[in-house]
């Protein structure tokens, strides 16, 4: 485990300020590792850490001109990867709640209609179309092919980090797209589980 001392991490932090790259990718190599593990313990899922660790690291980037060099970045560190923990937990028992008030109501079920079945297929494929072709293309192999980082990664010859980030920025984009009509959402979430 790396170790720095207080000046040179707030030099770091000074330059990371300024939008210096190489200060972000130290900083960034000094704590990953920590983190995960933490999160790791944290979360029960070395792909949901990763997913928090870089949702972590780009929020850093995003608020890099307010962080103050002669703070606890550690500490910033901790307390912005226990927020995004607690998030993951509570869609987590979001997911559940919705997924069980589907199983109440046992009536009627738009999937039992092979029209509406086709529908919701139509409306998550236009969804897809808006995403960039790399977007798409990771998306598909991670959330519907059911692939891993590292069997992406050796198929197009991409890092975990780019990995993650190209799923991050389609789920945000699919979020807008879907989200547009409430009801249809509702109707794809059973859809998207087990498609």
């Amino acid at each position: 485990m790396k170790t720095i001392s207080i000046t040179s991490e707030e030099l770091l932090l000074e330059n990371l300020r300024n939008g210096d790259r190489e200060a972000f990718k130290e900083l960034y190599d000094l704590y990953h590792r920590r983190l995960t593990l933490k999160l790791v313990y944290l979360l029960k899922s070395e792909e949901l850490a990763q997913d928090v660790l870089q949702d972590i690291f780009v929020k850093i980037w995003e608020i890099r001109e307010t962080i103050e060099p002669k703070g606890n970045f550690g500490g910033l560190l901790y307390t912005m990867a226990s927020n995004l923990v607690k998030n993951v937990f509570r869609k987590s028992i979001y997911d559940q709640l919705m997924r069980n008030e589907f199983a109440k109501n046992d009536s009627y079920s738009p999937f039992e209609d092979i029209d509406d079945a086709s529908n919701a297929k139509t409306v998550l494929n236009m969804a897809l179309d808006k995403l960039t072709p790399r977007q798409r293309e990771v998306y598909c192999m991670h959330k519907l092919e059911g692939l891993s980082y590292r069997e992406i990664g050796k198929l197009l010859n991409i890092s975990d980090s780019a990995i993650n980030h190209h799923i991050q920025q389609a789920n945000k984009q699919l979020k807008d797209i879907l989200t547009s009509d409430r009801i249809l959402l509702i109707l794809l979430i059973p859809f998207l589980d087990s498609f």
